[in-house]
């Protein structure tokens, strides 16, 4: 191995209690990293009135009880140079003022970004195992970072891992690990995009799905106005239905007890990580039967697979336990309530939705600031929805798809997201941030599942002076 005077360790899977709350009190001003001398004023107090400061949604991901970061898999065809890596960081992501600074608390006790100085050789790490020659070793590693300890707060909340190791068509991979107080999902993958450039055509930066526009008929003025009263109750139904979900759930409505959902303390067992390549074409011919959308389709067949396994396993249970004769189970009171909690219909099953309040950043406009131009809008302006799962046994499976469209249509009406966001906020500047954080995790806790999505690029991507990468990149969130 080359000799670039980086670390080379293995990551521990110890959980910490470590805060984030006021890392200047931890680090100082004299540790690995320093304030920049050209940031206005020679103390904390002159640049943090400058600054920007911490988002709500910021601050609940900076409680020591959430901890959440997002993992990104960069797979890369060939061998990965450390020092054209970190060339590249530093001509792209460190362009952006998040990568570039760390949490600090002024004083009136508000938490503000602080301009300092990276080290990059304390951000990059080299995976050492003598198991990397395991088909399953990058997916282990990547479900080792997603329960390692929080990232050291005096220093920018990231880190690149370099696993020498084979997954799917790459032949190594760089495991970008971020903390969500960085920014969501959505506008991470963005910025990263913007680092890259298509391999057919280097001067040209990367093809994202984009949402076609419909084509709306002229209405007339009677008919635009009943149709616009119609949509405005619609709204307003929607709307007040999921506060009243939303409310329910983070105070004590609960999902059934089922063999998909982990009981308190799950979160601190070992994680695994497992992904699985779908063909676009077969989605896209299901899309088109049913007139839904790619989300539509993916969640029809996620609610499809995990009917098919309630029902396996409770029909495995019945067997053990006697139950299998039909003379038991009309002549046994016990034996029909047994079945009624069994059966599939009377399950509540439900999903946490991760839902992008804005506008997300453009390529175009990243390209632009790693270049010089002004900063464009950041943070994690996002909110959740809750849905039920249509867990049932249909004869028909693409019903899983049209009734997961008909769920998902609902909710693209209601402003229950927003409420959400809205709500949080509020309560944030009241009482703190203990209570939303202690609200989300029961909304987490009281549902089954949770989903997050972000687009990715359609071919095949270099990365601006660094190494070339394959398609196999996702956002694991934590």
């Amino acid at each position: 191995m080359e000799d670039t005077g980086l670390k080379l360790r293995s990551i521990r899977t110890r959980l910490s209690r470590q805060s984030y709350a006021a890392p200047d009190q931890q680090a100082g001003t004299n540790g690995d990293t320093k304030l920049l001398k050209e940031w206005p004023g020679a103390d904390d107090s002159a640049w943090l009135v400058h600054d920007e400061p911490v988002s709500p949604a910021g601050r609940v991901f900076l409680q020591s009880s959430f901890n959440a970061h997002i993992i990104v898999i960069l797979g890369s065809e060939v061998p990965i140079n450390v020092d054209v890596l970190k060339l590249g960081i530093r001509n792209t992501l460190l362009k952006h003022k998040r990568f570039r600074s760390v949490i600090r608390t002024n004083q009136k006790g508000n938490l503000h970004w602080a301009p300092v100085t990276v080290n990059l050789d304390d951000h990059i790490i080299i995976a050492g195992s003598d198991d990397v020659n395991s088909p399953t070793f990058v997916e282990a590693y990547a479900a080792q970072l997603a329960q390692a300890p929080p990232l050291e707060p005096s220093r920018p909340l990231f880190e690149f891992h370099i696993v020498r190791a084979k997954l799917g068509d790459a032949t190594e991979n760089v495991i970008l690990r971020a903390h969500h107080v960085l920014g969501d999902g959505t506008s991470l993958m963005s910025l990263l995009l913007a680092c890259t450039r298509k391999a057919e055509d280097p001067q040209s930066l990367p093809t994202v799905p984009t949402q076609r526009n419909r084509i709306r008929k002229k209405l007339s003025t009677l008919k635009a106005f009943f149709l616009f009263l119609w949509k405005s109750l619609l709204i307003l139904w929607y709307t007040l239905f999921d506060v009243c979900i939303f409310t329910a759930t983070t105070i004590w409505l609960n999902d059934s007890q089922t063999p998909l959902k982990g009981k308190r303390g799950v979160e601190k067992l070992p994680r695994k990580l497992a992904h699985r390549d779908l063909s676009m074409d077969d989605i896209k011919a299901i899309k088109s039967v049913t007139g839904g959308t790619v989300s539509d389709v993916v969640f029809g067949m996620v609610a499809a697979g995990l009917s098919r396994y309630l029902q396996q396993r409770y029909a495995e249970e019945m067997n053990c336990q006697g139950l299998s004769s039909m003379k038991m189970i009309f002549e046994d009171k016990h034996s029909k309530k047994i079945m009624k909690k069994k059966r599939l219909d009377y399950l509540r099953v439900r999903a946490c939705i991760m839902v992008n309040l804005r506008k997300s950043p453009g390529l175009q406009e990243l390209e632009r600031m790693m270049n010089g131009g002004p900063e464009v809008r950041w943070g994690n302006q996002m909110s959740y929805s809750i849905l039920p799962v249509p867990v049932a046994i249909f004869d028909n499976p693409l019903e899983y798809v049209v009734r997961s469209k008909s769920i998902i249509d609902k909710k693209k009406v209601s402003l229950g997201a927003l409420f959400a966001y809205q709500s949080g906020t509020m309560l944030m500047n009241l009482v703190g941030s203990e209570m939303p954080t202690r609200l989300t995790l029961n909304c987490s806790d009281h549902t089954t599942l949770a989903f997050s999505s972000v687009f990715g690029p359609l071919e095949q991507l270099v990365s601006r002076r660094c190494v070339c990468m394959s398609r196999h990149t996702w956002v694991k969130p934590q």
